[in-house]
This record gives C-alpha cells, structure tokens and sequence, in this order.
C-alpha cells in the first residue's frame, strides 16, 4: 500500500464502534530513551532502549444516550484490559493493529456556537504490547455459521508463527444475540483444504471485545481465518489476527 488520504479509519474499543464517532486518530508506540554514555564513549553520546508504551488518542463529535460514546466513556474511565483494534482504511484484508487498554482521559463540550466535540485519550495495559496484524472482518452483521470476514496471510515476516512468536486475535461484538462461537484457524493453503483449530473464542452472549489467549509457536501455516462454527441469533461483529 502506497501513500494514502485518511478517510475510512476504523476504529474498535471493546464492544463499541468508535468508527463513525471520530474524526481523528492517532496511535503511538514509545520507547523510553535511556543513556549509557561513559567515559569511553569517545564524546559521543550512547543509548538503549527502555520500557516500552502505547497510547491513543480519539476525538470527534460528542453524543449522549445509550450506546454513545458519552455512556461508554464514562462508565469504563479507569478499567483497563479492553481489546483494541484500529485499521487505517478499515477494509477486510488491510493492516490493522491490536492492544489492550484502558480510557484514562475524557473531555467533552467547547465554546459557544461550536459543535460539541469530546476527546478520548487511551493507553495500553496488561504488559501485552502493540500487536500487528491483519483486520479479518471490518464491522458486520452474521447470523449463519460459516467463515467471518477474508482468509489473511503475511502477517509476520515470513508469514509463519516462529518458535519465539505467538498467534494472536481479537473479537469485537457490537450488538449480540443469543450466543457465537468462533474459531481462528490456519492452513498451508487459501482454500483451507486442511484447516487446523488452534483457538476457540466463546461461546459468546454479550457485547464486548475478547482478546483470545494467544498460542505458541511454532506454526508452519501461512494462512489464517475466522470461522463461526456456531450461533444462534443475530451478531454484530469484528475481528482481527495477528503475530507478534
């Protein structure tokens, strides 16, 4: 992907949409910068890298009443361990990265006359890290079992989860019925002739983000997908894979 305008960033917090929410968002990844200068560094200055952050920051157009981002932010202010994804064109198959957070900044209202915007502030939590990987399914409604979203690969460098990897994914359900169950598979094909189950998510009742136990590698596979292997009702639903 060449150089790109910003106009389908998608954004998940959890089990809600912040997509049509916003209308800026940034994400950064900090090293802490530490000196290891010595006397015999030959005047020159000598560094390392320390511990490691993720922050995001969110704002856009405030809105109030239940499922707005108004009542979401303000009942989860402080909690942390929310899976997070973001992608930056918001398509089935694009790079799209993942995190556990919490909100700890909101602000909401302005001046008069202005539309009433909010900002939202998140950073990471639980030590997991920043995880790159593939957006699997962009927001959508299922409601018959089957494969969610695209089948996905290149999500490492050699498309393969090494012995000192592991595979990740994310599942975000916006609006639930009565129960899902979803299985991340891999396969050393696109058309899956030989799938193999390496996690199972659910079953799921509620809406809300799961950020599934990761598994170890190795993995010799390249290709990875989402399967609905059961539901029973209507979902609204996202999902992300990724190695790390």
């Amino acid at each position: 992907m060449g150089t790109f305008i910003l106009t389908d960033v998608n954004t998940y917090v959890g089990g809600h949409d912040m997509t049509t929410d916003t209308n800026e968002v940034s994400l950064s990844v900090e090293v802490d910068e530490q000196e290891t200068t010595t006397f015999g560094s030959n005047g020159w200055r000598s560094r390392i890298g320390g511990l490691r952050d993720i922050s995001m920051d969110l704002s856009g157009f405030y809105q109030a009443g239940d499922g707005s981002v108004d009542a979401d932010a303000f009942n989860t202010i402080g909690a942390g361990g929310e899976p997070i994804t973001v992608s930056p064109t918001g398509q089935a198959d694009s790079t799209a990265y993942a995190f556990l957070g919490g909100k700890f900044s909101y602000e909401i209202l302005g001046g008069i006359g202005d539309v009433a915007p909010f900002s939202l502030s998140i950073s990471a939590t639980d030590g997991v890290g920043l995880v790159r990987g593939k957006l699997v399914a962009p927001k959508q409604t299922k409601s018959a079992t089957g494969v969610l979203g695209s089948v996905v690969t290149d999500l490492s460098t050699n498309d393969q989860v090494s012995s000192s990897q592991y595979l990740y994914a994310v599942l975000h359900v916006f609006s639930a019925g009565t129960t899902v169950t979803v299985q991340v598979q891999s396969d050393d094909n696109s058309g899956f002739s030989s799938a193999t189950t390496r996690a199972t998510i659910g079953p799921i009742s509620a809406v809300g983000g799961t950020w599934m136990t990761r598994v170890a590698g190795p993995i010799s596979d390249t290709y990875y997908r989402m399967n609905i292997s059961a539901i029973t009702g209507t979902f609204s639903v996202a999902g992300f894979i990724g190695i790390a």
